[in-house]
């Protein structure tokens, strides 16, 4: 069915767009010379709707996340081999955290295509775009046309804040009007050299679309399929939207009514087993709960991501909580193996990988979820000085994720330095294997009490990532900056 659908809609994007990326020129011909007869083939509010049922989202992640913001590496090499060699790759830069000039503009020079802005950008001129665009025009009723416009909407500030988190600076309260990206929006014309628009003008666009498509009031409650949007996850990139704009109060109140359309938080430990490891008989028993985001209802909008060997340093394994649902009981090589897998493979000793070879499960990558409310709201608490309130907060998410006998935070801790600390364990607790780390770690990096140095140790060498870095700037792929000389990377 998944082939059958993807193809109709191939069939329709041919039909309003032959073009590739949105936001760089491109030589391809106007859609209206392969209409028949002048009539466009998305004519009624159905052909719309195919557009919007895209499995492009998948494509949106990328491992740049995760080597940078979570510590994680994905691969199959001895990585302190390619840290030994003098010419070193793109990812041997990324793992070893290099940023002077030299090793960005290598890392420029040598990312000719990038997923995160190509999926993007392909869903925004591909998807959202085209649908606002021909809605007025469309044959449907009207009830109908605010329900793909809504979703259009959604979709289209998801995109382009995905993008921002890549590619420019966080905002930190004063460099609103450094460039960002290019924001494209369905009265741009695609074939033209746009330039970029302002972190700030990114970030008030986006806003504004999840406002209107609020305001339509029709948004399901909970979302069709997993390419769909809901209710609850528009209301949760809101309330992401309004952290990077460091609009706390306002915040906090997304992602309270986003809680009030879908609460469901998933128990790691009530559906915990105790299992043995089919590959060492004298491995010792321990507790999984092999669960699949895509099937769970806190998963509010899904990018999925196969839980494959993606390695985590020891640094990281130490900035989380014990026995938290995601670091304990997801299984890893270590305790199915009974050994340091890492150490045997690709030269990475003492790190670990969630690899699950019986159940091959899939995280929630960067989407929606009702955890990300949780962590909001804590952390506007404390912002706000209510250290109690924001550690009962991250006690109600706890209480999923942990052992029933947990200590809990509210009341324990009370000085704000601590308070920090604890919102950043269960941040990496939370998000491990997510490239939501990488958007938390960043945004925090802009201030002093919140920002953290990673380091990471590779063939007894080890690297560092200063808060300050330049790697928290990905460069754009040299396939959109050859189409667009105002494409300039934002370092």
């Amino acid at each position: 069915m998944k082939t059958k659908i993807k193809n109709i809609r191939n069939l329709a994007i041919a039909g309003i767009m032959g073009c590739a990326l949105a936001a760089t020129t491109t030589s391809c011909d106007d859609f209206t010379d392969i209409q028949p007869k002048g009539e466009n083939l998305l004519a009624s509010t159905n052909d719309l709707e195919l557009l919007l049922n895209t499995d492009s989202y998948d494509g949106i992640m990328s491992n740049d996340f995760l080597i940078i913001g979570s510590n994680i590496i994905y691969n199959y090499q001895n990585v302190p081999s390619l840290l030994a060699v003098d010419n070193k790759g793109r990812q041997a830069l990324l793992y070893g955290y290099f940023d002077d000039e030299v090793s960005l503009n290598t890392i420029a020079a040598l990312t000719n295509s990038d997923a995160t802005y190509t999926y993007c950008y392909n869903i925004i001129g591909r998807v959202s775009n085209p649908i606002l665009k021909q809605l007025p025009m469309a044959k449907g009723d009207e009830a109908k046309k605010n329900a793909l416009k809504a979703e259009a909407l959604v979709a289209r500030a998801f995109c382009h804040y995905v993008a921002l988190q890549k590619f420019a600076p966080a905002y930190n309260g004063s460099n609103g009007d450094q460039a960002g990206i290019i924001y494209m929006t369905e009265d741009k014309d695609i074939l033209q050299q746009h330039e970029k628009n302002t972190i700030q003008e990114c970030l008030d666009q986006m806003l504004a679309d999840v406002n209107d498509a609020l305001a339509l009031n029709s948004l399901p409650t909970k979302s069709i399929n997993y390419m769909r949007w809901g209710k609850a996850a528009a209301l949760t990139l809101k309330a992401h939207i309004l952290m990077a704009m460091r609009n706390y109060p306002e915040a906090e109140a997304a992602a309270k009514e986003a809680l009030s359309v879908n609460n469901n938080l998933y128990d790691y430990w009530a559906n915990a087993v105790e299992t043995t490891s089919m590959y060492n008989p004298t491995a010792p028993p321990y507790m999984k709960e092999a669960h699949d985001d895509r099937n769970i209802d806190e998963s509010l909008f899904i990018i999925p991501n196969m839980n494959f060997l993606l390695w985590t340093s020891p640094n990281e394994w130490d900035a989380m909580e014990t026995n938290y649902g995601r670091r304990g009981l997801n299984e890893t090589m270590k305790k199915m193996l009974g050994m340091d897998y890492g150490m045997v493979y690709v030269g990475l000793p003492g790190w670990d990988s969630p690899y699950d070879v019986m159940d091959q499960l899939y995280t929630n990558v960067m989407g929606l979820s009702i955890p990300q409310s949780y962590l909001i709201i804590a952390e506007c608490e404390l912002r706000a000085g209510n250290i109690g309130t924001a550690m009962n907060w991250l006690d109600q998410l706890r209480a999923k994720r942990l052992p029933s006998d947990f200590e809990k935070l509210e009341g324990t801790v009370t000085a704000k330095a601590d308070a920090i600390k604890w919102m950043q364990k269960i941040v990496a607790s939370e998000f491990v294997w997510q490239a939501w780390t990488f958007v938390w770690r960043k945004r925090w990096n802009t201030e002093a009490e919140w920002q953290t140095t990673q380091t990471r140790t590779l063939g007894g060498k080890t690297y560092t990532l200063r808060p300050d870095s330049k790697l928290w700037i990905f460069p754009f792929p040299v396939n959109a900056t050859e189409k667009n000389s105002n494409l300039t990377n934002n370092w």
